[in-house]
């Protein structure tokens, strides 16, 4: 027998044919069961406008249009219209990602069903489905059209179209790999980066102008992180084909015994191999977390060999690269709030020169000048020239860069100059001071030590004659030459004018034993080639190198901590973007990116400005206005050494 329970309608619950049905539904009532437990908070009209206004300034409407027409340029002969267009599908995601929702394709569709008010779904021109037809069915055709919608945008840009329903046997991934299409993948992934940079650069340009314009220069910090795919099961490239020769051999027995029978013992007790499911993504790769010796850097299209027992710690997944915006003249101050300018996906191991050069590249797009790069060994210190330097250097930034071990110390030179951690010095510099990050890294001298030889070595460095040409050719001489030498020769005469003051002088044991074009010219020229490799902006460990990069790396290093906080945005779960494959990883992370910016402009905005509001009357909390203390007859606004000093404290000798 079916019992009604009494209780107060909402506005809610009015349309249910039968609210509570106790039998059937028990305490829930029809809608709550339709919605499946979730909430009903409707977006408001404003709220849907600013999402909408946003996508539009991004540009990404218009990208996709174009790139439609790219890959259709002959019009379809008609079929049925599409009742879900892109512009929707981007503000249903920054909606949800907003509230801090997972992107998932089901919560976008209920969003899209009973979440707007028809002036919003108006403005997104959703459809309007005939409410006669049944629950179930109109349920169905909303997750169906809205999943429809976005492959549509994915496929516009995925570099390794495939079906990722199922996991895939080897076999199945070895026939993968090889239909791969290079070109193909070369032209989508500058899709999806062209995508993912125009939210970007739209969130840039939300800022006020003086934020924007805080400096004219820009500074940059660049790093690396990884994320998870929603399947983080990997394979091993090296063991592929002999799994796949397993799968094979098992379909071949298996066939033969489908033929003739299983009547012979032998084959009752030999082995049977059963094919075990590999990867659902295998166009991803493996991660060493802690084993920096395990990372590469390989040439873009290459295939990158790493495999379980290459190290102890690989993770299945993606990089993503990035950079923000620090302030090298101002550390410390927060004059800007600290945004993702710009970001690539790609492949560990792979392209990690050429991805930098696309993020540096991409971050000028705010129009600002290019300033001083900041980045770890990862970079600078270990890429080839022709790769990472000289396209940087073409790009307009100079460089502030770690190094690592085994180039420290004297690494060539020219003319008899010596080239040393990202400056050109006199041969004739003391042993103890060319060595000087050599000898603290092995703890032979102390940070002291250390500091005095970093800063006395200055006065060793080769000076510019000239500025350089347009060729970036510099001639540069001898520091005990010049009207201002710095240091003192006996191969040097000193000039008559220079100024009577006390300067190093070079020791006799310290002179090379053969005297080179910078000990018998009056100068040496420098192409930039020469340079390139170790030139950096500040003086290698200096106090000036360490306040910039101390403050760079802690800048990128605090962005990726934000953007993947669990409690926010939380980039690095799989588990909020469970769509499949490298461009819906890189799509829905775009949209979290854009929202992380967002909402860390407002957030810099709304402490700016309470930061000017003039203080008012501090209030006072409530344990100051309610706590006694029985012990002394107190009360915290009463000074007990105050009472002590009067006679008034009472003795803590029970009686």
């Amino acid at each position: 027998m079916t019992t009604t329970l009494e209780h107060t309608s909402t506005n809610q619950d009015l349309d249910d044919a039968s609210v509570f049905d106790e039998d059937q539904w028990g305490g829930f009532s029809k809608r709550e069961v339709d919605r499946k437990h979730r909430p009903d908070l409707m977006f408001e009209d404003h709220q849907v406008r600013r999402a909408s206004e946003r996508v539009r300034k991004s540009g990404a409407l218009d990208l996709l249009q174009k790139w439609h027409e790219e890959d259709n340029p002959i019009p379809g002969l008609g079929g049925r219209p599409r009742l879900i267009h892109e512009h929707a599908v981007l503000v249903g995601l920054m909606l949800l990602a907003q509230e801090h929702s997972s992107l998932f394709l089901r919560d976008l569709s209920i969003l899209f069903q009973h979440r707007l008010s028809d002036n919003s779904k108006a403005l997104l021109d959703l459809p309007i489905i005939d409410p006669l037809v049944g629950r179930l069915p109109v349920h169905h055709r909303w997750e169906k059209n809205t999943a429809n919608a976005f492959h549509r945008i994915l496929n516009l840009m995925d570099p390794f179209p495939m079906k990722r329903y199922t996991a895939l046997t080897y076999t199945q991934v070895q026939q993968v790999l090889e239909a791969h299409d290079d070109e193909h993948e070369q032209k989508m992934k500058a899709r999806l980066d062209a995508f993912t940079n125009a939210f970007l650069l739209m969130t840039f340009m939300e800022q006020p102008r003086r934020l924007r314009r805080a400096s004219k220069t820009l500074d940059v910090s660049i790093d690396q992180s990884y994320l998870s795919t929603p399947n983080p099961k990997g394979f091993s490239k090296k063991k592929l084909k002999a799994k796949v020769a397993l799968e094979q051999a098992a379909q071949e027995e298996a066939a033969r015994q489908a033929a003739f029978g299983d009547a012979t013992q032998e084959a009752t007790d030999r082995p049977v191999y059963k094919p075990v499911p590999g990867p659902v993504d295998p166009f991803a790769d493996w991660h060493a977390v802690k084993d920096e010796s395990a990372r590469k850097d390989l040439r873009p299209g290459s295939s990158d060999s790493t495999s379980p027992g290459d190290a102890t710690d690989l993770i299945w997944g993606w990089m993503i690269n990035t950079c923000t915006r620090v302030d090298s003249k101002h550390n410390g101050v927060k004059r800007f709030p600290l945004l993702a300018l710009a970001a690539t996906f790609s492949l560990p191991n792979v392209g990690v020169s050429e991805e930098a050069v696309k993020v540096l590249k991409y971050a000028l797009n705010t129009g600002l000048d290019a300033g001083i790069v900041a980045a770890d060994k990862q970079y600078f210190a270990a890429a080839k020239t022709e790769r990472l330097h000289e396209p940087v250097a073409e790009l307009g930034y100079g460089v502030s860069t770690e190094y690592r071990i085994d180039r420290l110390g004297v690494q060539g030179g020219k003319g008899g100059a010596e080239f040393i951690e990202g400056n050109v010095y006199c041969p004739g510099m003391p042993a103890a001071l060319k060595n000087a990050n050599k000898d603290f890294i092995a703890g032979t001298i102390d940070s002291e030590t250390f500091r005095a030889r970093i800063k006395a070595r200055i006065a060793y460095a080769l000076r510019n004659k000239e500025r350089p040409d347009a060729k970036g050719r510099v001639p540069k001489m001898c520091p005990a030459l010049g009207n201002s030498p710095t240091v003192v020769c006996k191969l040097r005469e000193m000039a008559k004018n220079a100024a009577n003051k006390q300067r190093p002088e070079i020791e006799e044991d310290d002179l090379p034993e053969h005297f080179d074009a910078i000990c018998r010219q009056h100068s040496v020229t420098f192409t930039e080639a020469d340079l390139l490799r170790q030139k950096q902006v500040f003086e290698y460990k200096s106090d000036e190198w360490e306040e910039f990069h101390g403050h760079a790396r802690q800048a990128i290093e605090g962005l990726h901590s934000s953007f993947k906080d669990e409690g926010k945005e939380h980039v690095s779960a799989a588990q909020r973007r469970k769509v499949r494959g490298f461009a819906a990883a890189q799509v829905l992370t775009t949209i979290l990116l854009a929202n992380f910016n967002l909402r860390t402009i407002a957030s810099f905005l709304f402490d700016e400005q309470h930061e000017t509001e003039p203080a008012g009357p501090r209030m006072q909390n409530r344990r100051d206005r309610l706590f006694y203390n029985p012990y002394t007859k107190t009360n915290p606004e009463i000074s007990i050494l105050e009472l002590q000093r009067e006679g008034k404290l009472p003795s803590p000798l029970r009686r």
